[in-house]
């Protein structure tokens, strides 16, 4: 059983688990979406303090794309896919023709970004209800630009208790000659988090 302030193996072998299933079915909606061979890789997966997450990814200090959306369903929560300006760039050459990439972050842009996110948003939402038999799915999500530390504190507004736990997944697309890392942040409360992660122990 989780208990707060300590996470067992086991636990993060669940979770493992789930990042594993969620690649798979997030590399498998890139290609079908993007028409080409796609690998995603999770070489992270961890439960991480919701105070701790900015620090984690990287410097709150640096400007990133955030894709965010709301969980519905049987557990409400929040879900977001963080990504350098970089590795943004990155991937938009991933997955944008030359022809319709351009220069900077334009609404087409900013758009594929978005529906990035939704794919991997489903797929490990799926990937949770598949090994919990709870029906999870993300609202439609939001792109935008900004602090690290500010996009992750307005989801922290949200969440009443310091003492919660964000499940943390690192994400690595490749394609050819092409690689751009991001981060997946799942947040809800702890109740609902350790009746997740104690239904998954029990499969």
């Amino acid at each position: 059983m989780l208990e707060e302030g300590q996470v067992l193996e086991s636990e993060l072998d669940v979770l493992r688990e789930v990042a594993n299933i969620g690649s798979g079915h997030a590399a498998a909606s890139m290609e079908k979406w993007l028409g080409k061979e796609m690998a995603l890789k999770v070489p992270v997966a961890a439960m991480v303090p919701i105070e701790d997450v900015a620090e984690t990814i990287g410097d709150p200090l640096e400007t990133v794309m955030g894709v965010y959306s709301r969980v519905q369903g049987d557990m409400e929560g929040h879900i977001l896919y963080l990504i350098s300006l970089e590795d943004a760039r990155e991937l938009l050459d991933i997955i944008l023709d030359p022809e319709d990439r351009g220069q900077g972050f334009s609404p087409n842009n900013l758009s594929a970004i978005a529906e990035t996110g939704n794919i991997l948003f489903n797929a490990y939402l799926g990937a949770v209800s598949e090994l919990c038999g709870l029906e999870l799915y993300p609202a439609p999500p939001t792109c935008t630009a900004d602090m690290l530390a500010a996009i992750v504190n307005t989801i922290l507004l949200e969440v009443s208790d310091s003492g919660d736990l964000a499940l943390y997944l690192k994400t690595e697309f490749e394609e050819e000659d092409f690689t751009s890392t991001g981060n997946v942040l799942f947040v809800t409360d702890f109740a609902n988090l350790a009746r997740m992660v104690d239904i998954l122990e029990e499969e």
